[in-house]
């Protein structure tokens, strides 16, 4: 299951590369700044100097570096652990962790900020400006919640004891 995985990360860094790069270079979103595409979705360009949502603000090289190295830290505690997986929803879930988080190391490490240029509004109300790589480490978030709650280590669990996860003692 493992190479699975390291297919899905090997995808959504492409994506999320691709999408930064023809973003930047082609539509040159830096300089433009703004580009509505429907009343809910605009390509709007941002400098995320921080974690997701813009938390913990790096603006320091110090603060850049201790960003990249905490993330890739994760990275490959991550990729240790997906060496072991055994099912497809963990392996595809760790993948797109992984793709993504490297995705916006490489931004940090290479810019010293993350582009984000995805924003959906209604109104002048507007959901954070994010980018694919953050896409893509939410659904495998997701997934992995997903699979604690309905995996087959959560079945198993439930018929280990039937008596005590019934309540009867």
């Amino acid at each position: 299951m493992h190479r699975l995985g390291f297919v899905v990360v090997f995808f959504a860094l492409t994506l999320d590369r691709v999408s930064k790069w023809w973003i930047m270079e082609v539509l040159e979103l830096p300089k433009i700044q703004m580009v509505q595409i429907l009343p809910i979705f605009n390509l709007q360009w941002a400098e995320n100097r921080g974690i997701s949502f813009s938390l913990l603000t790096a603006d320091s090289d110090l603060g850049r570096w201790a960003l990249v190295t905490l993330t890739g830290a994760i990275v490959i505690g991550l990729g240790i652990w997906l060496k072991t997986v055994q099912t497809r929803v963990l392996a595809i879930a760790l993948g797109l962790i992984i793709g993504g988080a490297i995705g916006n190391i490489y931004d940090r490490a290479v810019f010293g900020y993350v582009a984000d240029f995805l924003q959906f509004h209604v109104g002048d109300w507007s959901f954070a400006v994010f980018n694919l790589a953050d896409s893509c480490i939410s659904i495998g978030a997701i997934l992995l919640i997903w699979d604690s709650f309905f995996g087959p280590s959560s079945k198993e669990k439930s018929k280990e004891d039937p008596k005590e996860n019934s309540g009867k003692s």
